[in-house]
């Protein structure tokens, strides 16, 4: 029996079929354009906390050095299907996130989506797509602001923005559902985990300050995941909150958004 990953490897040395290409064009459509330090996009901000728990600490500044692109929403079945031939979700539906998928396979479909799009000429033989670093994603989810969420400190508001413990069955709305942040991104507190590039580290002692993947030392084994998810209660689908997890997790809980960007 051929593997996901075997099966996805095919259809990218194939060209894109019809419906294919019309998926991946309305992927490329949702990506939203960051531009640090122009416009409403200011360059540097303060990741992490000074009242959460440590492996929130030491809260630093960042300063974004490179403009790049983020996905409005989380990567939807009916995309992942056409990408890597195959949907792992427990929670079926076209446009309801994709979950039950690892962190191997999160960077997978990246690579794979990658090349399609090059194929289709919807991005540039330099563009890529690809998970966000952890930098990136808290400067994304936070759109500006300082809270403790996107759309400020009461609990009470989360409904609004958010699937989580309180208002969800399962993992079963389309993305979008939601309101989304000053941004335009959808579904960053709550409904899925989303994985990051980085690999865990305990605290942000010596971390980066460019908004780059901090790829040195950590824990290879393991992962970042941000934003919480429809199982979680508020207070893990704040701004800030990391969770450390297996590479190797699927879980129905656990999706990813994508980054646009040069290499």
């Amino acid at each position: 029996m051929i593997s996901s990953l075997a099966l996805a490897m095919v259809l990218v040395a194939a060209e894109p079929e019809e419906k294919t290409v019309a998926l991946l064009k309305t992927f490329r459509s949702e990506f939203i354009e960051i531009t640090p330090g122009e416009g409403k996009f200011k360059p540097t901000f303060a990741q992490g906390s000074t009242q959460g728990p440590a492996v929130e600490k030491p809260a630093h500044d960042v300063t974004m050095k490179r403009p790049f692109a983020i996905a409005k929403y989380e990567v939807p079945q009916n995309l992942w299907e056409a990408v890597m031939g195959s949907n792992p979700s427990r929670w079926k539906g076209p446009r309801n996130s994709v979950e039950m998928l690892s962190f191997d396979e999160a960077v997978k479909f990246c690579e794979v989506a990658t090349q399609m799009m090059r194929k289709a000429k919807l991005i540039d033989e330099k563009q890529v797509i690809r998970l966000p670093s952890e930098s990136e994603w808290e400067y994304t989810a936070r759109a500006g602001t300082t809270t403790l969420y996107s759309f400020g400190d009461e609990v009470k508001d989360l409904d609004a923005y958010g699937w989580h413990t309180g208002n969800a069955a399962g993992n079963d709305p389309p993305v979008g559902a939601k309101k989304p942040n000053h941004w335009e991104l959808y579904d960053v507190h709550g409904y899925l985990w989303e994985w990051c590039a980085d690999p865990w580290h305990d605290t942000y002692e010596q971390a980066p300050t460019d908004g780059s993947v901090w790829s040195a030392g950590g824990d290879a084994k393991r992962g970042v995941l941000r934003g919480g998810s429809w199982k979680d209660k508020a207070d893990l689908l704040t701004s800030t909150y990391r969770r450390a997890a297996e590479r190797t997790l699927r879980d129905d809980a656990v999706g990813l958004r994508c980054v646009l960007s040069q290499e």
